[in-house]
C-alpha cells in the first residue's frame, strides 16, 4: 500500500472549552512550563500537565512508524462492533468475531487527538496554509513559534513533517522527532490522548470502523529499517 501524501491528510479541528490561549508561548512569557517540559523531557514522555483539550483529525494518517498499517489479533475471541463512520456513536455495520492470531488488514485509517503534548521548539518552526487573497487560493507561510518556545504536539506522519497547534489551530510543519521537540521522543513521538480509528473488513458482507485498543491487538511491525 502506498503511503499518501501530506496534501492528501484532511485536518479538521475543533478546541474545547475556548482554550486557545497559551497554545504558542516564548520562555520568557511562560518560564515556569519551560522548565516543567525540560524536567519532563530529561525524564522520557511528560508534557501532559495542562488543560489544553482538542478534537482534531487527521484522515488517511497512520501513526508512527506509518509503514506498520495490519494489524493482528491477539490471545482470546472477541466481538467487535463496526461502525459506519470512526466515531464511538456512529451506526454500527456489523458485529464480527476476530480469531486468536488473526491479521486484519487495514484499509484506512483515522487519528483523532484530544489531548496535545506540550514541547519545546529547538528550532523556529513554520505553517504553511492556503488562503483566498483578492479572489486567488495562495500559500501563506507563518512563523508558528520560534526556538525555545512552548508548542503543543498533536501527531508525526512519519514522513518528516509534525502536526503543532499554532495560534490559529493545527498545523503541519517540518520536523524531526530528535531534533525539532524537547520533550517528546523517536520511540514514543504521541500526543497525550487520541484514538486511533481503523478501517477493516472481515469479508465481503462485513466491514467498518473500530477503534484500535493495545489490549486486545498489536500492530504488525514494518520490515526491518523500512520505517527510518
Amino acid at each position: 500500500m502506498r503511503m499518501r501524501s501530506i496534501a492528501t491528510i484532511v485536518l479538521v479541528a475543533g478546541l474545547a472549552n475556548g482554550c486557545t490561549k497559551g497554545v504558542s508561548l516564548s520562555p520568557a512569557e511562560n518560564p515556569a512550563e519551560v522548565e516543567k517540559i525540560l524536567a519532563y523531557a530529561e525524564e522520557g514522555m511528560g508534557g501532559c500537565d495542562h488543560d489544553i483539550e482538542l478534537n482534531a483529525v487527521a484522515e488517511h494518517a497512520w501513526p508512527f512508524p506509518a509503514e506498520a498499517r495490519n494489524v493482528r489479533w491477539g490471545n482470546h475471541y472477541q466481538k467487535m462492533k463496526l461502525k459506519l463512520k470512526p466515531r464511538p456513536a456512529a451506526f454500527v455495520t456489523a458485529t464480527v468475531t476476530w480469531k486468536e492470531g488473526e491479521l486484519i488488514e487495514v484499509e484506512d485509517s483515522e487519528l483523532i487527538v484530544q489531548k496535545p503534548r506540550r514541547v519545546l521548539a529547538k528550532h523556529d518552526m513554520f505553517v504553511t496554509r492556503k488562503i483566498w487573497d483578492q479572489g486567488v487560493l495562495v500559500e501563506h507561510t507563518t512563523k508558528a513559534v520560534s526556538a525555545g518556545g512552548v508548542t503543543s504536539f498533536l501527531f508525526y506522519n512519519s514522513r518528516g513533517y509534525c502536526m503543532i497547534l499554532a495560534d490559529d489551530g493545527p498545523a503541519w510543519t517540518k520536523c524531526t522527532l530528535d531534533g525539532s521537540f524537547e520533550g517528546v521522543t523517536a520511540e514514543q513521538p504521541f500526543a497525550c490522548q487520541q484514538t486511533w480509528w481503523i478501517k477493516v473488513r472481515k469479508n465481503k458482507i462485513d466491514k467498518g470502523w473500530m477503534p484500535f485498543e493495545d489490549a486486545l491487538m498489536v500492530r504488525v511491525p514494518p520490515k526491518d529499517g523500512a520505517a527510518k
